[in-house]
C-alpha cells in the first residue's frame, strides 16, 4: 500500500496510474486518446498511438488486469514499477515524464515477464 501511496505523489506516478486505471476498464477508445493526448512528441515519433494502444489491447487479451506488485525506483517525474497480472505473469513498466507542465510522458515501456 505504501508503493501505491507513493505514486500519487509524483507525477510519473499519477500518469501511470491514470494508464493503469484506464487500462484495467479495458476502456481502449479512452485510453487511445489518453495517449495521443498525454503523450510528448518524440515518444509518438518513437511509437505510434495506435501502435502502443496494439501492443496494450495485446497485454490485455494475454495477461488481463494489473496491480502495482512493487515500485522499484521512484522520483518526481520517473517511476519504475512492477505489477501482478490476472493470469499470474508480471509486467515491468517504466514511465518517465517531462519536468515541465502539463508533464507529457517522455518515455514508457511496458513488457510482460512470463
Amino acid at each position: 500500500m505504501i508503493d501505491k501511496a507513493l505514486l500519487t505523489q509524483s507525477h510519473a506516478g499519477v500518469r501511470l496510474i491514470a494508464l493503469a486505471t484506464l487500462y484495467n476498464k479495458g476502456d481502449f477508445e479512452r485510453l487511445g486518446a489518453y495517449i495521443s493526448e498525454h503523450y510528448n512528441e518524440a515518444a509518438l515519433a518513437v511509437e505510434a498511438a495506435e501502435a502502443r494502444l496494439d501492443d496494450l489491447r495485446g497485454q490485455f487479451e494475454q495477461a488481463g488486469k494489473v496491480r502495482v506488485r512493487q515500485l522499484l525506483a521512484y522520483d518526481k517525474y520517473h517511476v519504475v514499477v512492477m505489477h501482478d497480472t490476472q493470469a499470474g505473469m508480471m509486467v515491468l513498466e517504466d514511465l518517465q515524464v517531462e519536468e515541465d507542465y502539463p508533464h507529457k510522458i517522455s518515455v514508457h515501456t511496458r513488457q510482460l515477464v512470463v
